[in-house]
């Protein structure tokens, strides 16, 4: 949960997120404080909340044209950044978009900073078999599911209930094939208590270790 205190960036290690043009610390419980980055040269990473993006395989990728990766993400190429990375524990390439104004202007502030995408946290190897992580926000959700250490799906949906996160997770989960297998999930975003309970009840699961919460900072535990 995003609390309402403000507080003033000092860890070059903590996780910034860059929410409706605000920025977030993440904290070691995995709750969200509005924060100010008030050093204009300081090197840290703004992990940027945004519905345009996309994983391309490597083989795919170096067959299409860098204007046909553009224009499959947005029709006003003109108007934005576009931003990509090689995700070697994918063999994919990461790619996403924002407007050129945002862009600018979190560049002019602190030229020091590296843009990347909330996301790409999700796209680290993780240890487990089968697993659906979750980044729970208010407004937003993004998802992704690993079956047999292989990524099968990640997206994003805009919510606006615990019903909307609940329907998309077990159509996500559907989707993936995981439904009759053994699969943990791991929520790195706020605790929905409700959504939480759904699922135990849902798949008849008495093991707490279903379902954890964890920050932000442990996705590549």
């Amino acid at each position: 949960m995003a609390t309402g205190n403000k507080s003033t960036l000092k860890n070059l290690n903590d996780i910034i997120l860059f929410i409706e043009e605000k920025f977030y610390e993440v904290k070691d419980d995995g709750t969200l404080e509005k924060t100010l980055i008030d050093e204009k040269n300081i090197n840290l990473n703004i992990y940027v909340d945004n519905p345009i993006f996309s994983l391309i395989p490597e083989d795919i990728f170096q067959n299409i044209s860098s204007t046909e990766i553009k224009t499959f993400l947005v029709p006003n190429v003109s108007v934005y950044t576009f931003f990509e990375e090689y995700i070697p524990e994918q063999n994919s390439y990461f790619i996403w978009a924002e407007e050129k104004k945002i862009i600018e202007k979190l560049e002019s502030k602190f030229p020091a900073t590296n843009i990347r995408h909330l996301v790409e946290n999700l796209l680290l190897k993780k240890n487990y078999e089968n697993c659906v992580e979750v980044f729970l926000h208010n407004k937003f959700m993004y998802i992704s599911t690993t079956k047999e250490h292989k990524l099968q799906l990640i997206n994003r949906y805009e919510v606006h209930s615990e019903m909307d996160i609940l329907y998309y997770t077990l159509a996500v989960i559907k989707e993936s094939n995981l439904i009759n297998e053994t699969f943990k999930i791991i929520n790195y975003g706020i605790n929905k208590r409700n959504f939480k309970n759904k699922l135990f009840e849902i798949f008849k699961i008495k093991n707490s270790e279903f379902y954890i919460n964890k920050s932000l900072k442990e996705t590549n535990l």
